[in-house]
């Protein structure tokens, strides 16, 4: 078995951010995935901003094939040092507004407190620091793509590590294969020694080529003939080595060749004709189920 060293082997398991100051607001971007058959996307972002969410999906998509990803958007106003940036006029109209909002429907006139004032200051900046989302995403956009490239980086990092594993597995896969085709050796041969040997201890003299005996040798020999699935276990090994060098993504081919070789081992297990060969297709089922479950978290 060959260890190729380069690999764009992605694990689904990512985490990324990113932080950008603005003219008003300053800009929080977490982006953070986990393995999913499909594509999932969960989005948080302030509720004036809900229209972006689809800009933000196709943006993903063009880098992430699959996987349960959460973004999250955090927005904070910006304040000024040294005291209060209070702006009177603009206060003045939300006040006037509110008095006669409370004139029209007949509720009593609010007292005009300072706590009032600051809570009505408080709401008029939060509009006026969450941007239209039209002209918001001018700077969302590098920032999440700043996010998703550190979600990236991790991808990347974790792909080699599972690579690693995933070899190093094979590899002891394919010592196991090895040792199934060296037990399966000779066991026409040893079959045939045993029938004799049975039949002539209960009395029963047979010549080796009686049509009996050989038409029982040729029915045990075709019912522990494991050849075949030897033959495709080998070649499975190897499309899985090749698939993990492939530059697209790879999770389900590797899921469907997992499959592929489980349904050989099974087999292989249900041919088996001596303890030895059956403790070695527990051992390949004990590993392939740990290669199945690393597969789970490749993109």
């Amino acid at each position: 078995m060959v260890l190729l060293e380069s690999s764009n082997m992605k694990s689904m398991t990512g985490f990324g951010r990113a932080r950008k100051e603005c003219s008003n607001f300053d800009l929080t971007i977490d982006v953070s995935s986990v393995n999913k058959k499909g594509f999932e996307l969960f989005v948080s972002l302030p509720r004036d901003w809900t229209p972006m969410e689809r800009l933000i999906a196709q943006a993903l998509k063009k880098s992430i094939a699959r996987g349960k990803v959460s973004v999250s958007i955090k927005v904070e106003k910006k304040t000024s040092q040294g005291g209060l940036s209070l702006n009177p006029d603009a206060l003045k109209k939300a006040v006037d507004e509110l008095k006669s909002t409370c004139q029209i429907l007949g509720t009593p006139q609010p007292d005009i407190t300072p706590d009032l004032i600051l809570k009505i200051d408080e709401r008029l900046s939060q509009n006026a620091s969450q941007a239209d989302w039209e002209d918001a995403w001018a700077d969302v956009e590098p920032a999440l793509s700043q996010a998703v490239a550190q979600l990236e980086e991790m991808q990347d990092a974790e792909g080699k590590e599972l690579k690693a594993d995933l070899t190093m597995r094979l590899q002891l896969i394919e010592n196991l294969v090895s040792q199934v085709e060296e037990n399966s050796k000779g066991t026409v041969e040893k079959y045939k020694e045993q029938l004799l040997q049975r039949l002539a201890t209960s009395g029963l003299e047979l010549d080796p080529n009686d049509e009996r005996v050989l038409k029982e040798i040729c029915l045990f020999a075709d019912r522990c003939d494991i050849c075949e699935e030897i033959t495709r276990l080998k070649s499975h090994i190897k499309q899985f080595l090749s698939t993990m060098e492939e530059q697209d993504a790879v999770g389900r081919k590797m899921d469907f060749i997992c499959q592929e070789m489980g349904r050989e081992i099974n087999t292989t297990a249900s041919k088996a004709n001596s303890l030895e060969l059956t403790k070695l297709a527990i051992e390949l089922k004990n590993e392939l189920e740990r290669i199945r479950e690393q597969t789970q978290n490749i993109l």
